[in-house]
């Protein structure tokens, strides 16, 4: 099994287990933000929060493949 295999075989769970974290403590706060907040948009919130996504390199734009140089 191909790593893209295995990721997407998983994703359904992560999932799950995201929606469960929110439902059950959203407003758990983590310092001054809210788990709901974390999850229910990041409004005014600086942080990251990483999900995983794919996006096939051949229908990616140019500009999002290429790393940024700051």
């Amino acid at each position: 099994m191909i790593l893209k295999e295995k990721i997407s075989a998983q994703l359904p769970e992560w999932r799950e287990r995201v929606k469960k974290l929110v439902k059950e403590s959203g407003a758990v706060k983590v310092g001054e933000v809210t788990i709901a907040l974390v999850y229910g948009g990041m409004r005014d919130v600086k942080s990251l929060v990483t999900d995983i996504s794919y996006v096939d390199p051949s229908e990616a734009s140019a500009s999002a493949a290429t790393p940024s140089r700051r």
